[in-house]
């Protein structure tokens, strides 16, 4: 009965989930020591002055709980090899996040993150004659389904090691989530940090992804630092590079460039060749879209547990491009520019920072 619903009423339906969500991790929120941190470098229950304890003040919180609404309106798609295009009206993701400490000690620290996701493309016209995966996009839920492991380390009172390992299923299955290969993305990341102190870290490491058809591995680094009550930097290199602004310690603004990218894996109706027996099959496709932003975030503390963030911003299109798996034909497009949005309200304890 549920490929028969409305997208209104399946909207509905993740809507409701997410809300029973969000009152159960609250119930798991308020067991858990009120001083404890949720992201990976705020995991930071004990304050040893023998181990190092990741972050700097003022830095902006982590989300423990949240629920986040994105929209991208009004940008095209262009062939870059037929000059063909595509109106997108608008394309928007709902998205809800928990992160679950499991062990809070000074010399080891432990998580489980989980997220959930649902995107939409709303195209006013379609080049199916060129791209028959857009018409595709335009009537599929675009599904990703992660949980994380985060670990930290500290070596001694200078120095820490983090990990994360990750699975995430992302593309238009129907279920809830689907573990085919074919959705599947796998990734493990390692961090050397290096704090001097608790106005300065920084440091590097290496991440590993896997997905159905290729492997990669990629460097970063990071350089948190705040200069006094007013100013920081909070960089991760090189896909986010902010300046921060406390107003207070409960509202601040981060400003700077973000690198975004999606992909997903559909299954595009195409005509066979011999039509004897079906007129059409369904062909194996990945689709990705790469963005760069200028943004502006504003974090907002309602009470003590929760927040609100606003992020507007301007988003640069880069690559795009649709990959047939089984020809191996690509199909690179162009997206022009279009204005972002993104509004979230999350949880997280009430001191983030030290």
């Amino acid at each position: 009965m549920n490929r028969f619903l409305s997208a209104d009423q399946k909207l509905c339906a993740f809507l409701k989930a997410a809300s029973k969500g969000l009152a159960l991790v609250c119930c798991i929120a308020v067991m858990s020591s009120l001083s404890a941190q949720v992201s990976l470098n705020q995991l930071n229950l004990d304050q040893s002055t023998y181990l190092c304890q990741p972050g700097v003040i003022n830095k902006s919180p982590g989300k423990g709980v949240s629920l986040t609404y994105v929209l991208n309106p009004n940008y095209s798609l262009r062939s870059i090899a037929t000059d063909a295009r595509s109106n997108v009206k608008n394309n928007e993701r709902w998205e809800a996040s928990l992160k679950v400490p499991l062990v809070v000690q000074s010399h080891f620290k432990a998580m489980l993150g989980f997220k959930y996701s649902l995107e939409r493309f709303h195209l006013s016209s379609v080049d199916e004659v060129s791209f028959p995966l857009l018409n595709r996009l335009n009537e599929s839920e675009l599904k990703t389904a992660e949980a994380a492991a985060y670990f930290v380390i500290p070596v001694n009172q200078k120095y820490y090691t983090s990990f994360r390992l990750s699975a995430s299923y992302n593309g238009d299955y129907e279920n809830f989530v689907s573990l085919d290969n074919r959705f599947a993305l796998y990734r493990a990341a390692g961090v050397f940090g290096v704090k001097e102190n608790d106005y300065l870290e920084y440091g590097g490491g290496l991440m590993y992804s896997s997905r159905y058809g290729e492997s990669s591995i990629v460097p970063f680094g990071f350089y948190n630092r705040t200069f006094n009550d007013k100013w920081g930097l909070e960089l991760t290199i090189p896909v986010s590079l902010k300046a921060r602004y406390n107003f207070s310690e409960g509202f601040m603004v981060l400003f700077g460039t973000e690198f975004s990218s999606q992909r997903y894996a559909l299954a595009v109706k195409e005509p066979v060749s011999n039509p004897f027996f079906h007129q059409e099959e369904k062909a194996p496709y990945q689709y990705s879209r790469s963005t760069f932003n200028l943004t502006s975030t504003f974090n907002y503390q309602l009470t003590g547990w929760t927040w609100l963030q606003f992020k507007a911003g301007y988003a640069f299109g880069m690559r795009s491009r649709a990959i047939h798996l089984a020809s191996d034909t690509e199909y690179n497009l162009k997206a022009s520019n279009n204005f972002l949005g993104v509004m979230s309200i999350f949880l997280t304890p009430p001191r983030y920072c030290k």
